[in-house]
């Protein structure tokens, strides 16, 4: 009996002392959420893709690539709703790195359009392919409201 006891109770403890939980798994970076979300690669996507903040506060998030190739330069063109929020600040991300220093410039002109514009020339001319930080942005926000939606503009070059 005392066996018994010795043996069960451990077994017992690590059965109802485990408890497994389904994640939630909404990283717009992974593929297979992505593919969910009707995001095919290549792609750019926002990360995080929801922020919520207050009237007065900021909210910050970045711009990703997700699985590009061949990318030398990249003109990105950010919409947003310059009656809820402002484009507080914009830096370069970490994607386009190597040898040489990339271009990196943005432009906002306060009615609703932010442009990002980065060139990179790495060793030897390579270009970057992959996933991964292009920029972040810091919007403020200006007035309540439910949501505020920001969106790339799709331009033909």
């Amino acid at each position: 009996m005392r066996w018994t006891r010795a043996l069960l109770t451990p077994i017992i403890i690590a059965f109802l002392g485990c408890e497994l939980s389904d994640g939630v798994f909404e990283n717009p970076l992974d593929r297979e959420v992505a593919s969910e979300n009707g995001i095919t690669p290549p792609a750019l996507v926002f990360y995080p893709d929801v922020v919520t903040t207050t009237a007065g506060g900021s909210a910050a998030t970045s711009v990703y690539a997700l699985d590009i190739s061949g990318v030398g330069m990249a003109e990105i063109v950010i919409n947003y709703n310059q009656n809820k929020v402002s484009v507080g600040s914009v830096a370069k991300g970490e994607f386009f790195q190597g040898g040489n220093q990339p271009f990196f410039h943005y432009e906002d002109d306060g009615s609703g359009v932010l442009t990002v514009y980065i060139g990179y020339l790495g060793p030897d001319g390579n270009s970057v392919s992959g996933t991964g930080n292009i920029a972040n942005i810091v919007f403020s926000t200006l007035s309540a409201g439910i949501r505020s939606q920001h969106q790339y503009c799709k331009q033909d070059t």
